[in-house]
């Protein structure tokens, strides 16, 4: 007896078993299709990184912000879109007439740009073309809403007073506020 003649059922059996398989791969289901998209959803990174940061944010053709720093590390995955800007930062912000109302300093600072949230950190101080001047180590800046707020030492100034407190909320241009436990001297007329 020949090889090949053990061998022959042997060979339907592959064929069929090839061809199974051949077909059960040539459709997934839509579960199975969405199971594979979200699974490369999750592992797709997305990174950049830049020196020497000039950006401006325009709205409707007029510049809202200009924010300069020395390096940027951007990171763009599932849940996760932000912008690490280490520094010095400077950040300009911009009225409607484009005018600068607030500027700000500090060591580093986060951008959300799906939030519309700055995070500075840092010695951050803010100025604004009305005089008033607050300093902390730590400011959110929900820009959106034009909320400034931090849960931190905060020393204000709107001259002639100069106040302490642990929190701070109110706008960029720091015309209205509440400060959380305040202290410091007030001029009285």
């Amino acid at each position: 007896m020949r090889e090949t003649d053990i061998l022959a059922p042997f060979k339907f059996v592959f064929i069929l078993l090839v061809l199974s398989i051949v077909c059960s791969c040539s459709k997934l289901s839509e579960y199975d299709s969405q199971q594979i998209k979200e699974a490369l959803a999750d592992s797709i990174l997305s990174t950049t990184e830049s020196w020497d940061i000039d950006m401006n944010l325009v709205e409707d053709g007029s510049k809202v912000l200009n924010l300069i720093g020395s390096h940027a590390f951007t990171i763009k995955k599932t849940g996760v879109h932000e912008s690490r800007i280490s520094g010095p930062v400077f950040i300009s912000i911009f009225s409607e007439n484009g005018q600068i109302k607030s500027t700000v300093e500090c060591d580093s600072a986060t951008f959300k740009p799906d939030e519309a949230v700055f995070e500075m950190f840092g010695n951050v101080k803010v100025i604004t073309n009305n005089g008033n001047k607050l300093s902390s180590d730590f400011l959110m800046w929900e820009r959106k809403i034009d909320r400034v707020s931090t849960d931190l030492f905060v020393t204000f100034i709107s001259p002639p007073d100069s106040i302490t407190a642990i929190g701070f909320f109110g706008n960029s241009e720091l015309t209205e506020y509440t400060l959380n436990q305040a202290s410091g001297n007030v001029v009285i007329d």
